[in-house]
């Protein structure tokens, strides 16, 4: 499975209405290659496979229009400030299309997305409020004030116990929303995982990163020269919009 977004670096300065709808990974296509069995250079894990590397960075300008097929931002968005990422696809059906299109992994309560204009207003932020401290300082603020534990003992009606524990599951959210969607991943120094970085969890282990692309040409001889062969096939657009969507919403 392929995924695309815009470079973090390059995000403030693509000047493109919508861009931030593809600030954090969108997955864009299936890549299928055809290689040697005994190739030394599958034998790395995925996020070092040098194949892989040479097969996006060969295939990036097809892998770029079926994307736009599904997602007409990536229309508009420069070829160059585009990243890729792969993972293999029985790993991404597990820990990120169940939990996004299936909803097997949403907590029903609360859902699985808020925007950010009503986490700011569950944290008692002020408009537009982007500060790290701020947002932290206002969910510990919150979060001890409603948290579970504290009506142990205490007494309170069930009523109020499940609307404390209601406001509490928000609050949690809302800070969650708030540190997602639009964080950077390590590119720019971060060691900050976005918020389909973060999906799986710790189980989610084979998910590349952003690739280090090679010059076309140099891409196209190692292919050459190694006889390997690759299809590229699109997602449907149901599929890419899901993401598309949530992203745009996670950066209001």
């Amino acid at each position: 499975m392929v995924a695309a977004r815009i470079a973090p670096r390059s995000l403030k300065d693509v000047n493109v209405p919508g861009a931030a709808s593809v600030s954090d990974w969108v997955p864009v296509s299936q890549l299928c290659l055809k290689r040697y069995v005994d190739d030394p250079g599958f034998d790395s894990h995925v996020r070092d496979c040098e194949r892989l590397s040479t097969a996006i960075s060969y295939y990036c300008r097809e892998v770029s229009h079926v994307a736009s097929l599904s997602a007409s931002i990536f229309k508009q968005v420069p070829r160059q400030a585009i990243q890729y990422s792969v993972e293999p696809i029985d790993s991404f059906h597990k820990f990120v299309y169940e939990d996004v299109i299936e909803g097997k992994n949403q907590d029903e309560a609360n859902g699985n997305t808020m925007n950010k204009a009503d986490a700011r207003t569950i944290l008692q932020l002020e408009e537009g409020c982007n500060d790290a401290s701020e947002i932290k300082s206002a969910y510990r603020k919150l979060s001890f004030k409603l948290h579970p534990d504290r009506f142990v003992g205490k007494n309170r009606s069930e009523e109020e116990i499940k609307l404390a524990s209601e406001d509490f599951g928000k609050v949690k959210l809302a800070y969650e929303s708030m540190s997602s969607g639009v964080r950077s991943n390590g590119a720019d120094g971060s060691k900050k995982k976005s918020w389909y970085e973060s999906l799986g969890g710790r189980s989610r282990t084979d998910f590349s990163g952003a690739l280090k692309l090679q010059p076309l040409e140099t891409a196209k001889e190692t292919f050459q020269e190694g006889g390997y062969k690759a299809a590229i096939a699109g997602l449907s657009p149901e599929t890419v919009m899901a993401f598309v969507t949530r992203n745009q919403a996670a950066s209001k």
